[in-house]
């Protein structure tokens, strides 16, 4: 009984400290945060005839949609979207996952289950992050582009960049929209960034608040 007080004890001390340090990124602006991409390295393309040159997708497009984030910067504003002043990008981190994926799998006209919590930390288990410097990395993993739908589904990931362990991910969709492959696509993650803006970031800030 002793053993199993004490089993129960440390695991909610656990998930306190958890609760604790994701908490910096929503109480102050000057937690330094870093972005690492969009990571597609288990993406799925939804409804065959919207992606029918899966090689280019995988060997153009990818690249595309996250220099987005350094060319476009203002447009696509993840610091601001966290309400940080300054924030540190390294989209190498997911350039390898991104490079492996075997495009012959990707599109199919079936929608994908849903990403457990194993399966998210096994994809950001594989991030190379010794030369991350910020305390916190940030990730959108990709889950589906969805044509039938006309919605792009992301998985908004924080993480320790020591240990890799993933502090808060949370499901969600963004619509796609505008002219072209590239923007059409692009405007989901846009949609996403604008939600966090919008009030997605001071709900987190609510749950995940350290109550004093």
């Amino acid at each position: 009984m002793k053993f199993l007080i004490l089993s129960i004890a440390f695991a909610l001390q656990t998930l306190s400290m958890c609760g604790q340090d994701v908490s910096e990124v929503f109480s102050s602006s000057k937690t330094m945060m870093e972005f690492v991409g969009l990571d597609f390295s288990e993406v799925k393309m939804v409804g065959s005839e919207g992606f029918s040159e899966p090689a280019k997708i995988q060997n153009y497009y990818f690249g595309v949609w996250n220099g987005l984030f350094m060319s476009e910067m203002d447009k696509y504003d993840v610091k601001g979207a966290f309400m940080k002043r300054n924030m540190d990008y390294d989209l190498s981190v997911v350039e390898n996952g991104n490079d492996d994926v075997d495009f012959i799998d990707m599109v199919t006209n079936k929608n994908p289950k849903s990403f457990s919590d194993e399966k998210l930390q096994g994809m950001v288990n594989k991030y190379e992050t010794d030369e991350m410097e910020a305390k916190f990395g940030l990730t959108f993993i990709v889950h589906s582009f969805n044509k039938f739908q006309e919605r792009g589904n992301f998985y908004v990931v924080i993480f320790d960049s020591k240990t890799k362990k993933i502090l808060l991910s949370e499901r969600m969709t963004g619509e796609a929209g505008g002219f072209g492959f590239r923007n059409y696509w692009a405007r989901s993650f846009y949609n996403i960034i604008d939600q966090i803006k919008d009030g997605q970031f001071r709900r987190w800030k609510k749950e995940y608040s350290v109550k004093k």
